[in-house]
């Protein structure tokens, strides 16, 4: 009897330890994995500031009119914006085609573009592999002029960064704020101003990622039901002869995408 005690224990003695080294390699897995996730987000972070640095050449004020349905100027709008050295930026990404910045949100960054629309979710500005991804803009955007739907991509990371406060525009503190509603986007043309006129959350799909329309008519039923969707009426009208920024990332479950719609007014 004793002997099958003594068996027993020892049996016992063996499963915890089993458990404990088990313990052990799985805490050391996720110290790894924290580790990675901490310095490829701090990699992007310093590539952003140095960018930054060597790319602003200075913020500067536009003056944006803004019209009603008729045509008539009710007010002038002030938007900050960048002066940008296009070369820095291409010396180390040839594909840059522009930068984004949305207010009273972190997302202020260069734009790539690449052949198709994964490589930029695990490859950094500089086309360095890096899980964090970076700012990309749909494969099938031709940045020529006639684009109807430009759509940015970006990760929703934990630390805040991408496209992560893209959420904080669904939140009426910020959609209250008539300064958030004008986003800029500076390319090799200019500095283009966007009007903001839908923000929502919604099931994964296609639909609001069209490019292509066959015929004005389709174009416009995209457009309005983009507007519809809208957890915000911001009082914004929509034309056939409109074009459009899509801006898109997943939400915290990955099974939704978050999104913002806004219009060229310049």
């Amino acid at each position: 009897m004793k002997e099958n005690n003594s068996k027993d224990k020892k049996i016992g003695y063996k499963i915890i330890l089993i458990i404990r080294i088990i313990l052990i390699l799985v805490i050391i897995c996720c110290s790894i994995y924290i580790f990675m996730w901490y310095m490829e987000n701090r990699k992007n972070a310093n590539m952003l500031s140095k960018l930054t640095e060597s790319s602003v050449i200075e913020t500067i004020s536009i003056d944006v009119p803004i019209y009603d349905d008729n045509g008539v100027q009710q007010k002038t709008v002030e938007i900050p914006a960048y002066e940008l050295n296009f070369d820095k930026l291409f010396s180390v990404n040839d594909s840059t085609v522009g930068w984004i910045s949305v207010p009273n949100t972190s997302i202020d960054y260069p734009v790539s573009q690449a052949k198709d629309n994964s490589f930029y979710l695990n490859h950094s500005f500089d086309k360095s592999k890096n899980t964090a991804g970076w700012i990309f803009a749909d494969y099938r955007n031709k940045f020529d002029g006639n684009d109807k739907n430009i759509i940015i991509y970006g990760h929703n990371r934990m630390d805040a960064s991408m496209f992560a406060t893209l959420k904080n525009t669904q939140k009426s503190d910020w959609y209250n704020n008539e300064n958030n509603k004008y986003i800029t986007f500076t390319t090799l043309d200019g500095t283009h101003v966007y009007e903001v006129f839908s923000v929502y959350t919604i099931k994964m799909e296609s639909y609001y990622l069209t490019t292509d329309f066959s015929s004005d008519e389709n174009y416009l039923d995209f457009l309005n039901t983009l507007k519809s969707r809208s957890i915000h009426d911001f009082g914004v009208s929509l034309k056939n002869t409109d074009k459009i920024l899509t801006l898109s990332t997943c939400d915290a479950t990955g099974k939704s995408r978050v999104v913002l719609h806004a219009k060229l007014i310049i």
